[in-house]
């Protein structure tokens, strides 16, 4: 597969920080969440929280509406046949609260001489720390991120070198830049990956969004990781959920 982005590398990751982006002002615009899965010529929708059965979670990807739009717009700067694949969107404060624990246990399996401060440390690199302050939110709790990968016309998935939600360095955007910045070896099956996430951020960040740099998946629009990233004064999207008329999350 062959795209003009797929050539241009990645640049260095911005400095990013919690305490920063939570520092951002929130200016709630006010626009409402819609359901992803309605344009399936351009975005699937395949909710991996939901197909793990984590309590709470929900068979939908919702989004803010301009959210929705950039993802369209981006989607069609895809090779063709390709299509974006949403892995998880808006989450309910329950949803990251759980996830955020999960990745803590996982962490001190692995680590077992790590204190609690610095297992909390690590786990905020991938999962942010649950919050209740509604000028602190969760990136997802506020409908402007999204997590996703790319898929082609027969239906697999672009190889990005790690799954979604790894928790390693080398989930980190540019990690195979570095290692070529570094004059490190980089196989075939690595240089695919590279190629793929390349063609993934260029796509999505000429729409508008911005990435988190240590997830090739993650990215934002509107909410204080955007604006942050995106050097805006402020964020338009603060803590929101879908209009459920009979659920309650």
């Amino acid at each position: 597969m062959n795209h003009p982005f797929m050539d241009i590398p990645i640049p260095p990751s911005p400095d990013f920080t919690w305490d920063a982006s939570r520092a951002i002002a929130i200016e709630e615009c006010g626009e409402p969440m819609v359901p992803a899965s309605l344009v399936p010529e351009k975005i699937l929708v395949r909710p991996q929280y939901y197909l793990h059965m984590l309590e709470g979670a929900i068979p939908e990807c919702y989004v803010r509406r301009s959210v929705l739009e950039r993802l369209i717009e981006a989607a069609d700067m895809l090779p063709k046949g390709c299509r974006f694949v949403l892995l998880d969107t808006w989450r309910s404060r329950h949803i990251q609260t759980t996830l955020f624990q999960k990745f803590r246990s996982e962490l001190r399996e692995k680590m077992p001489l790590l204190d609690d401060s610095e297992i909390t440390i690590l786990a905020s690199q991938y999962v942010a720390p649950p919050s209740l302050h509604p000028q602190r939110p969760s990136p997802h709790i506020t409908g402007g991120a999204v997590d996703l990968t790319i898929v082609d016309a027969t239906g697999i998935c672009l190889p990005m070198g790690t799954e979604f939600d790894e928790t390693s360095e080398k989930s980190a955007t540019a990690w195979y830049e570095k290692k070529i910045e570094a004059k490190e070896s980089v196989s075939e099956d690595e240089t695919e990956a590279m190629h793929n996430r390349r063609l993934l951020y260029y796509v999505m960040h000429k729409a508008g969004f911005s990435n988190y740099p240590d997830e090739w998946w993650h990215y934002d629009y509107g909410n204080q990781n955007w604006a942050l990233l995106r050097g805006k004064k402020h964020a338009v999207y603060g803590v929101t959920e879908p209009a459920f008329r009979w659920r309650s999350v």
